[in-house]
């Protein structure tokens, strides 16, 4: 297909295509360069895209690694409540549009298998803390 791509750009872009029996520039294939030209632009610049995706591996920061959101709660535009587990520390974040604060750090808790809600864990960490 990018064969017969380039085989009509080719047809197109010449100069004697552009001149008209009297010599004037016709406008109509004037215009189908111009498009021809810009899909060309766009098919390299999307085939560069894909090579990029496929063979450059960016790290992974998923699920898998140290860092981990446990829970987040928005509180209203731009602002959010962040849970954080970063290795055995809990963390909970304050997150504004204007910056991020440290509002608790916390050990895990002993019993990683009891998942409690976010509510009651927050309220429960809130009272121990000072």
């Amino acid at each position: 297909m990018t064969r017969k791509i380039f085989a009509i750009a080719a047809l197109l872009l010449t100069p004697e295509r552009l001149l008209a029996a009297d010599g004037a520039p016709d406008t109509l294939t004037g215009g189908l360069q111009l498009w021809a030209g810009l899909a060309i632009v766009t098919a390299v610049i999307l085939l560069l895209y894909a090579a990029a995706k496929r063979w450059l591996r960016w790290p992974e920061g998923g699920r898998s690694g140290i860092i981990r959101i446990r829970e987040t709660r928005a509180l209203g535009p731009k602002k959010a409540l962040f849970l954080v587990q970063v290795r055995d520390r809990e963390l909970l974040l304050g997150v504004t549009g204007e910056g991020i604060a440290l509002l608790c750090d916390m050990p895990l808790p002993a019993d990683e298998a009891e998942k409690e809600p976010f509510e009651r864990t927050l309220s429960k960490r809130m009272k121990e803390s000072p």
